[in-house]
């Protein structure tokens, strides 16, 4: 959908059917939401009330930014998600991996905190799940590299929050 909307101002035909498959695929679909349930079982057993995912598509080949997104669910069903371009070049998968799970801690982070003001405190910290093992040493290891040096100062933040215990992150 993202790709078909960015070129709206000169549309194909090509772009015309796929936009005609995406409508139907949504007419087929229009029954179908996110449910919730209160037997939700949370993958790291403690009594938080979220967990998300974290994942980053590597390199579009057309300008090479990567595609980073996360999901936080919540009884089962997702409350919060976001899929974007990254606004950098990532120059290894590792690195895209990286910035989707900042991305991630950030929306946790926010989360958190909203939850403790409505009168719901986090005991234990979010467990943020990732696919790449690389970053998720990296967020665990505080060693810089000489693969990973040129990564912008921005995406370590993630790095505090386990630190904080506020974010716990782990692989899938």
């Amino acid at each position: 959908m993202n790709r078909l909307a960015a070129c709206t101002a000169n549309l194909s035909l090509q772009h015309v059917t796929a936009l005609k498959q995406i409508l139907r695929y949504l007419a087929g679909t229009k029954n179908l939401g996110i449910t919730y349930s209160n037997t939700s079982v949370n993958p790291n057993d403690n009594s938080n009330f979220f967990y998300g995912f974290a994942d980053a598509a590597y390199a579009n080949h057309d300008d090479c930014k990567s595609t980073s997104g996360y999901v936080v669910l919540v009884a089962g069903g997702a409350i919060t998600w976001k899929s974007k371009k990254q606004t950098t070049i990532a120059l290894l998968s590792t690195e895209a991996e990286y910035v989707a799970l900042s991305e991630a801690g950030r929306e946790a982070c926010w989360l958190r905190n909203l939850f403790e003001e409505l009168g719901y405190p986090q005991e234990f910290p979010i467990l943020i799940k990732g696919d790449n093992d690389g970053s998720i040493s990296m967020v665990k290891n505080h060693q810089f590299h000489n693969r990973s040096k040129h990564i912008a100062i921005r995406w370590h933040w993630v790095r505090e929050l386990v630190e904080q215990g506020l974010v716990s992150i782990e692989s899938c």
